[in-house]
């Protein structure tokens, strides 16, 4: 504490600024607004009152300069000493901001609080009465773009008696802009609207007239210059080539030209790197098309979005104009370059579960351009070893090293940059917009645990598309998993005492034919300000099976199962719904509150969810004071060892982000703290799980509570978690004594790490 103490890093007649504080007179601004208009800014502080970053410049300015001593320096910060200049630049700033926002009488004083060295500058606002628009027009003398007038009145971002606010023009010059060019008009920049405003009417009233100037306005009349006018091109001919090299555009001299769908393809020799017809899919204009900016900008997306290139630019030349070609035509040029077709990506894994050692890895490959049409072909397999102990006594032991449980899963799936349905659907113009995708995906997995063997096939096709930025779709009309379990006869025999169906369905065998439909909504963009997160899936499993339960003449078991090939099949609805508000307070700290819920509903075929389709809470991304499948389901306490699922789950975690400092050049550590809430349940009474059940008017009481600390190093291209987390309250506790804190002590082994790579929601 005493070396973060700022006086001892100041000179004897220098003054160290603590604080900045704005006062206005109105609720109409932010303050942290404001506050970026200040020039100078205080050191960071932690706890409020000690600054080691201040601390780190201090001792790496000291002494012999070494490469420890440039990273304190760089990770630290200057002391920021009192600067006059700059508190006058900065009053002068904050009242030319007030005039842009219509406060055209305003003032800003300054005065300095200075303790001890340490000065608290405040700036005093006096906002005065605003201006408010009176009349608006929008004029223009250039003939071909009064017929657009009319709709850009009817669009306009200014209304009248709103508040005079220069933000609002450049948004509306902005608008304008972006108008015209979707028309055609490819020269026109906002350089050319003028805002003309009219302060000398009564009543702290504004007249505002936006003028649309011609290409050469201020020259009219000067040596007998005549008007010229804004023009709407139309695409003559538009070139695409796909082997271009940024860094020797002399090389990249194209010396074939084939003709597709009116779009010229040039090459300089070799094969394409896409298909013509993949391409040219990516393409919203086209020959005889006018220019439209939002076309073009799409355009570039699409073809960013398919991951082959690594150089993209589109660029028009204007096709010049004489006696015999009056026309404003403009040539597109589209030239891309092609990163790398092939790569592969090996991890490794340890882990450490409640003591439990583990080994992991796992090899891909990829394929970015299999059969170049933009299809991505992903080969991965991925194994592991883990000493894990017995649910049983049994003595049969299966050991390799001290390791008692294997996985071996190899996976692999092919993506196709379009819907795979009819030619009069992937054709549609409508449906290509959409960005889709098919992904159809094939796996294996093999668990040998001491106590049961479980395999996994699965099969999958899926449509992904997008409607805009912000919303995704995905539809899965078919994914087949077939789970098939052998048990240790000790294992079953304990399953068996506990008498526990929808236990002992979770480790049965059986054939789950399901369908999925989710939607996302993502609000975030680049601008890192607040935004919402929602998502939902809906899951319905058995129906095709129940339709081919007459035609393939299925039957039933001996306890009324209808089998396929000798395995029963699952049927069951499954909603789920996952919301998370980031509230973004500036770039250094955010909040994040997150709320998850579903529900699995089985019938027919089914008294219980599927174990793979069940709901689990614990682990690196949800309750993560619990190790996974621990908690629950309800306020049962797990005395088996058994992993624990439930048909229902309810969650919710607040967590606060924030910028530490900076490390290894580009990257940077984040620390967070944060809060869990949840559990899972049953759906049905289990006379075996006492307390699991879920109650409308009980389920508070069976709520988990975890809290802790964690911390994130972000490389930039991942970000590397480690979260610690004690459990608050404990469900499995007797009532009354849940709150774990009441009548114990903390010690560090209640502490549950999780390392993970990303962020939990």
């Amino acid at each position: 504490m005493n070396a973060c103490r700022p006086a001892r890093y100041v000179v004897d007649d220098a003054t160290l600024l603590r604080r900045n504080a704005v006062h206005i007179d109105t609720l109409l601004f932010e303050k942290d607004d404001l506050q970026s208009y200040i020039k100078q800014k205080p050191n960071r502080r932690v706890l409020g009152a000690f600054y080691p970053y201040m601390y780190f410049y201090y001792k790496g300015s000291k002494g012999k300069p070494s490469g420890f001593k440039n990273w304190l320096k760089e990770i630290g910060e200057e002391p920021a000493i009192l600067d006059t200049a700059l508190i006058r630049r900065s009053a002068n700033q904050l009242d030319l901001y007030l005039k842009k926002h219509g406060f055209f009488n305003s003032g800003v004083t300054t005065s300095i609080d200075t303790i001890k060295k340490r000065a608290v500058v405040n700036y005093r606002l006096s906002t005065g009465r605003p201006y408010l628009l009176h009349e608006i027009t929008i004029t223009s003398l250039d003939s071909l773009l009064l017929p657009h007038l009319p709709e850009i009145r009817q669009g306009t971002l200014l209304k009248s008696e709103e508040r005079y606010n220069e933000e609002t023009f450049e948004k509306e010059r902005d608008r304008i802009t972006l108008l015209l060019k979707n028309k055609g008009y490819f020269s026109f920049s906002k350089n050319y609207i003028t805002f003309r405003v009219d302060t000398n009417i009564s009543g702290f009233r504004a007249d505002l007239q936006i003028y649309l100037n011609r290409p050469n306005e201020n020259l009219i009349g000067k040596n007998g210059v005549l008007p010229a006018y804004h023009h709407p091109y139309h695409f003559r001919e538009i070139y695409i080539q796909s082997d271009f090299d940024p860094k020797d555009p002399e090389l990249s001299r194209p010396r074939d030209t084939t003709l597709y769908n009116q779009y010229n393809f040039l090459s300089a020799g070799g094969t394409q790197t896409l298909r013509e017809s993949a391409l040219s899919e990516c393409i919203f204009f086209k020959e005889g098309d006018v220019f439209n900016q939002d076309e073009v900008n799409y355009s570039y997306q699409r073809i960013q979005n398919l991951s082959v290139f690594k150089y993209i630019n589109i660029s028009f030349r204007e096709v010049p104009r004489d006696s015999v070609q009056p026309y404003y035509l403009l040539d597109a040029y589209l030239n891309m370059s092609a990163m790398a077709r092939q790569d592969f990506t090996v991890e490794a894994d340890a882990t450490n579960t409640g003591g439990n050692l583990g080994l992991a890895g796992s090899f891909g490959y990829r394929n970015k351009n299999l059969f170049r049409g933009a299809e991505v072909f992903e080969f991965k397999i991925k194994g592991g070893v883990q000493s894990l102990p017995n649910f049983t006594d049994s003595t049969i032991q299966k050991k390799l090293f001290f390791f008692n449980t294997y996985e071996l899963g190899p996976e692999m799936s092919l993506q196709f940059k379009h819907f795979l349905l009819p030619d009069f659907i992937t054709r549609n113009h409508n449906v290509r917009r959409m960005n889709p995708r098919t992904i159809i995906t094939a796996g294996y997995n093999l668990q040998d645990r001491p106590d049961y063997r479980r395999s996994i096939m699965k099969l999958s096709m899926a449509y992904t598309w997008r409607r805009n930025a912000k919303k995704s779709f995905a539809f899965s009309p078919a994914e087949i998993n077939s789970v098939y379990v052998n048990k240790s006869a000790a294992f079953q025999a304990q399953l068996d005492s506990l008498r526990d169906p929808q236990l002992q369905y979770s480790y049965d065998t059986h054939l789950i034919t399901a369908m999925r439909f989710s939607y996302v909504f993502s609000g975030q963009t680049p601008a890192n300000t607040s935004f919402l997160y929602f998502r939902t899936n809906f899951e319905s499993a058995g129906l095709l099976m129940r339709a081919l339960t007459n035609p393939l003449n299925l039957q039933q078991n001996s306890q009324g199962i209808y089998e396929f090939v000798g395995i029963p099949y699952s049927q069951y609805i499954k909603p789920e719904i996952d919301i998370s508000y980031h509230q973004v307070f500036n770039k250094n700290s955010s909040l994040v509150y997150r709320v998850n819920a579903g529900i699995g509903i089985p019938y027919g075929n089914s008294s219980a969810l599927p174990f793979e389709k069940s709901y689990f809470v614990g682990g690196a991304n949800s309750m993560r004071a619990w190790i996974a499948y621990t908690l629950g389901p309800g306020s049962y306490l797990n005395n088996q060892g058994i992993e624990q699922s439930g048909d229902i789950k309810m969650e919710t975690n607040i967590e606060y982000r924030s910028y530490l400092l900076k490390f290894m050049g580009s990257g940077s550590i984040e620390a967070a703290v944060f809060t869990d809430i949840g559990n899972i349940w049953t759906l049905n009474k289990d006379d075996n799980r006492p307390g699991s059940q879920f109650k409308a008017g009980q389920f508070v009481q069976d709520v988990g509570v975890g809290s802790g600390l964690g911390f994130r190093f972000n490389f930039s291209f991942f970000i590397l978690r480690l979260d610690m987390a004690v459990k608050m309250r404990d469900p499995g506790l007797e009532e009354g004594s849940r709150w774990v804190y009441g009548k114990q002590k903390f010690v560090i082994g209640d502490v549950t790490p999780n390392l993970a790579i990303g962020y939990p929601f």
